[in-house]
């Protein structure tokens, strides 16, 4: 996987540094970089200059700021050892049907922000692990992990089982500041078009809505989730 941009790279140097394949760094760099290229060298990573006009179709027009590194593909988290286990994060985002690798990018970013420690998206119809994701998230890709389910409804029906309490976002539900979001949550979230799905908001224990005093009827999916997500920690300092 390419990845590019400065916070990335930084990211991907302080999370899995082992993980990096190479770094390179504009040959055209006036010392900008050499903070960065510093951390990878101390990393053990392998740092090298590249000619500006490589490292553009390397990042294939990406917007790169000077440096892209080449990282081994992402592993997505394993479901279930993450649920099951002693650890299990009690803050749980489910996106459904989310596609623009930006939005889930915003995610995890807001994801790491406010202490959920997973992020649950099917295996098909959705955005996954890209450089897109990585770039769009500011690196918070590398803390954050991303599992990948076949079946959405049933994973909701096993973090039920695990002891979360399923919130799910829905236009026509009740008022966000109307639950108790403190001890473990899932919140799950879907698409502007289409929302959650119905085969997947009827597995929900409660349908969540946020209030819209203008005219607009919905906001991108990473506003609502840093929306509900700042409830749900803001509930937590009362505990």
């Amino acid at each position: 996987m390419i990845i590019f941009g400065m916070n990335p790279v930084r990211e991907a140097i302080r999370a899995h540094p082992d993980r990096i394949r190479w770094i390179a760094i504009s040959s055209a760099d006036k010392g900008r970089l050499a903070r960065l290229a510093d951390e990878g060298r101390d990393a053990g990573v392998d740092v090298r200059l590249m000619p500006p006009d490589r490292l553009a179709k390397v990042a294939e027009g990406g917007v790169h700021n000077g440096v892209v590194a080449e990282l081994a593909d992402a592993d997505y988290a394993d479901f279930d050892d993450i649920i099951r286990s002693e650890g299990a994060p009690e803050r749980v985002f489910v996106l459904d049907g989310v596609q623009d690798p930006q939005n889930l990018g915003a995610v995890l970013r807001v994801a790491d922000v406010f202490g959920f420690g997973l992020v649950v998206v099917p295996r098909h119809e959705s955005a996954g692990l890209s450089a897109a994701v990585v770039k769009a998230s500011a690196g918070a890709s590398e803390w954050v992990p991303v599992a990948q389910v076949t079946n959405l409804a049933r994973a909701i029906e096993q973090m039920q089982e695990a002891g979360y309490w399923v919130y799910g976002a829905d236009a026509e539900g009740d008022a966000l500041g109307s639950f108790d979001l403190t001890g473990k949550v899932v919140i799950v979230l879907g698409n502007e078009g289409r929302g959650v799905r119905r085969n997947v908001i009827e597995h929900c224990d409660r349908r969540i809505a946020i209030p819209m005093r203008g005219k607009i009827e919905s906001l991108n999916v990473s506003t609502a989730a840093a929306v509900i997500a700042w409830e749900v920690e803001r509930q937590s300092g009362k505990r």
